[in-house]
């Protein structure tokens, strides 16, 4: 048939490949330019991104300066720049004018970018909605003078288009400053320049941040740390998580002889001891060459990797943020809002998917200005970057709202989604290969693995906020018990004297009946060094008879490793962040006060400790926990030895364990911390 011939030639002829810059170019809504409001915002963030992972790399302290202004009707300049290493002269218009250009795409480590799309996608956006050139300034350490290069990007051909190249004397040592004029509108609130930065200050302490708005607005956020956090290293990808193809493919590009070489150097986790098991159960010789294994022999193989108990992932290939840095960047941004609790931060250790290392980060505060009729503020993030958008469709979310927070004190309609009450929850997701569900990373895809260690996390921190909400509820009760008993008894005995003509008796004996209580009140108090922060724990016996009491402390661990105590206690574990004391004997309405000092930089506050009692059951404990049942396998024997014959047993041993994620016990979460 000539003619469907003729018209298949026709099809043919007009079929012709198109560069990723065309396809980004008629698609920008993938990269988050769809509008004028998200056009801004994307924009500052892949700069920052950028700059910090510049400066973090360098072992640089950030100092990240964000400049917005009006350039006409819905025309903003964005100028963004740092203090980073610079870029040398050669690179500047690959790094900024093409795209999938970059060198962290086959690294196996943690970083914010990693596709070489996001600085560029602007650059484009910026061009095709103004046409103007984007400017970049740029100077290097060993370099007198800067370089200033004006370019664009040749879309058909996904190439820089360099429009001027000069020197210019520039008043910094080194760094980088990009400018861009783009079609876009400002305004500040939800998902907004400003929020981003807010958030990224959370998650980024040792960075200084400053905003410059449109309207000449400044606003600074100050650095809380002066620790740059360490630069992750490049690892071999693990084998738990692979899937055959990865494995077939990963096995044909390797360049080793054997199959043994390349199990051992090109995968982590695989020790010599590992490697005999797997090729003992797989019925390997290991010198077989890596890319003559096909079919039914990878299968095999991919099943015994599997099998094999191997090293776990190292954390060297990530940059988790730390229990205290969070605490710091939550407490520096929210200051004004001065939540009641802290929740101590929550960071497993590394998990692995499609051989990728991750870690699961859970920070946690409640009350204070926090608003109460409204559904919890959960605060994303994936490798330290803020995620704005999309929060129905992420898995974090997901895992928040499948977990019954009804069990933990929070209102929630029905057992599922976003609870309600003053509650702010913080959760970061680090990893060499984050599973975005789209190219503008605006939220985490569904994962198995992934959904595991995020609800085995938020169990840890809920429990946190549940044993809060129970000390302050018993709390309040005693403390308006003992507030009537204390207005109303004396009032009844003047009158009584009175009327019987006898003077007013000592009523603390009654008082301490009456309340049956042993009180524990831990304060911050001022310190005697100006380095140092101190709190006082004050003990009271409002029992009617006389206690000896064995009292332990569990704080997190970089306070364990620099508490001084008077009076000191009889025994430390700082590799567990625990402590204990034997109290004097305590008569009735007696009082003894434990002083506690810690450096000042690590901030700690009387709700990061957390007090048990041996010997004293629940209903008889104010302020305090009766001693867990998991800490007998832990303290030395005489510890132990000694709360049993104080009557600790039954308090240890009371109450069945909560039931964890996938049937596990709630005190192996806890272990594993």
């Amino acid at each position: 048939m000539p003619g469907a011939q003729s018209l298949a030639q026709q099809l043919a002829a007009k079929q012709r490949e198109i560069s990723v810059a065309e396809f980004f170019e008629r698609n920008r809504q993938i990269l988050g330019f769809d509008n004028p409001l998200r056009a801004v915002l994307t924009t500052v963030k892949e700069a920052v991104d950028n700059a910090l992972d510049a400066c973090e790399e360098a072992r640089v302290l950030p100092e990240i300066l964000v400049e917005i202004s009006k350039e006409g009707p819905d025309r903003l300049k964005v100028a963004v720049g740092d203090n980073g290493p610079g870029i040398v002269k050669k690179q500047i218009p690959n790094v900024f004018a093409r795209l999938l250009y970059g060198s962290r795409f086959h690294a196996n480590r943690q970083s914010r970018g990693q596709q070489g799309i996001g600085i560029s996608a602007a650059v484009l956006y910026a061009a095709l909605t103004t046409a103007r050139p984007t400017r970049i300034t740029s100077k290097v350490p060993e370099e007198e003078a800067a370089h200033v290069v004006e370019l664009l990007i040749d879309t058909q051909k996904n190439a820089p288009r360099v429009l001027s190249d000069e020197l210019e004397l520039w008043d910094r040592p080194q760094g980088t400053r990009v400018e861009l004029v783009l079609k876009a509108r400002y305004t500040r609130g939800r998902q907004s320049p400003f929020d981003y930065l807010k958030n990224t200050a959370i998650v980024n302490p040792h960075a200084r941040i400053v905003l410059l708005e449109p309207d000449g607005t400044r606003i600074t956020w100050e650095r809380a740390t002066t620790e740059v956090p360490p630069v992750p290293k490049e690892v071999p990808p693990h084998p738990y998580g692979l899937e055959l193809g990865e494995l077939g493919s990963r096995l044909k590009a390797s360049s080793r002889a054997t199959l043994g070489e390349t199990l051992s150097k090109e995968f982590a986790g695989v020790t010599p001891r590992a490697l005999r098991d797997i090729f003992a159960r797989g019925h390997f010789s290991g010198k077989e060459a890596p890319d003559s294994l096909h079919s039914e022999d990878l299968e095999r193989l991919l099943a015994v990797l599997h099998e094999v108990p191997l090293l776990p992932p190292s954390a060297e290939s990530l940059s988790p943020i730390g229990p205290l840095l969070i605490k710091r960047g939550l407490r520096n941004v929210l200051g004004e809002i001065r939540p009641e609790f802290f929740a101590p931060p929550v960071s497993r250790p590394p998990k692995v998917r499609g051989g990728n290392p991750f870690v699961v980060e859970i920070g946690l505060v409640y009350g204070g200005g926090l608003p109460a009729d409204q559904p919890m503020q959960l605060l994303r993030f994936a490798n330290r970057v803020p995620l704005l958008f999309q929060q129905g469709a992420c898995a974090i979310t997901t895992a928040v709202g499948n977990l019954d927070w009804r069990r933990y004190g929070l209102d929630q309609k029905g057992g599922s989604g976003l609870p309600i009450g003053p509650c702010l929850l913080l959760v970061h997701l680090a990893s060499t290969k984050v599973p975005f569900t789209s190219e503008a990373k605006e939220a985490v895809a569904e994962d198995p693995e992934i959904d595991k260690e995020l609800t085995l996390s938020l169990q840890v921190v809920a429990r946190h906020l549940r044993t809060h909400l129970s000390r302050r509820s018993r709390r309040d009760m005693a403390g308006e018990k003992f507030l009537i008993i204390q207005r109303i008894l004396p009032q009844l005995a003047e009158k009584a004297s009175r009327l019987a003509g006898k003077p007013v008796p000592d009523l603390t004996a009654v008082i301490t009946k009456i309340m049956d209580v042993v009180a524990f009140e831990a304060t911050a108090v001022a310190a005697a060094n100006a380095g140092e922060s101190a709190l006082a724990l004050e003990v009271t016996n409002y029992t009617p008879r006389p206690r000896v009491l064995e009292l332990f402390l569990e704080m997190p661990l970089e306070a364990a490793a620099s508490l001084h105590a008077e009076p000191a206690p009889d025994g430390t574990d700082a590799e567990l962040g625990r402590a204990w004391w034997t109290l004097e004997k305590l008569p009735p309405s007696g009082r003894v006060k434990l002083l506690l000092r810690f450096p000042k930089a690590q901030e700690v506050e009387p709700g990061d400790l957390d007090w048990f009692v041996a010997g004293v059951d629940e209903a008889h404990l104010l302020g305090a926990e009766p001693l867990p049942g998991d800490w007998e396998v832990r303290l030395p024997r005489a510890i132990v030895e000694a709360a049993e014959g104080s009557g600790a047993e039954a308090a240890m041993s009371e109450g069945e364990p909560e039931v964890d994620y996938d049937g596990a016990e709630a005190h192996a979460s806890l272990d594993e911390e």
